[in-house]
């Protein structure tokens, strides 16, 4: 478990609680609990793992297509999204913890 303060979760840790949520007869709430995780930064975190998966296995063996403008920019506004939400979490954290 991590302590209270600035967090920031490698890609290993975020992949190792989603998975763990995944395989476990626990419900998403209780291991984000154990993990002092917001329940919503953990969906955000999923959504951007599937994404990741999805677009790997379009790339397969035939290797890399032509990067598709439309599709960079689509990819970079979720990835922005899932910031602003992670901030947006920590802040309420924050404020939490401030504000009794």
């Amino acid at each position: 478990m991590r302590s209270q303060g600035w967090r920031h979760w490698t890609a290993e840790e975020k992949l190792r609680i989603i998975e763990e949520a995944r395989q476990t007869e626990h419900a998403v709430s209780e291991v984000c609990r154990r993990h002092s995780l917001a329940v919503g930064q953990f969906y955000a975190w999923e959504k951007r793992a599937r994404q990741g998966a999805l677009e790997a296995l379009r790339n397969g063996k035939r290797g890399r297509r032509r990067a598709d403008p439309e599709m960079a920019l689509r990819t970079e506004i979720e990835r922005l999204r899932a910031v602003v939400a992670e901030l947006s979490a920590e802040n309420l954290e924050l404020k939490k913890g401030r504000w009794p």
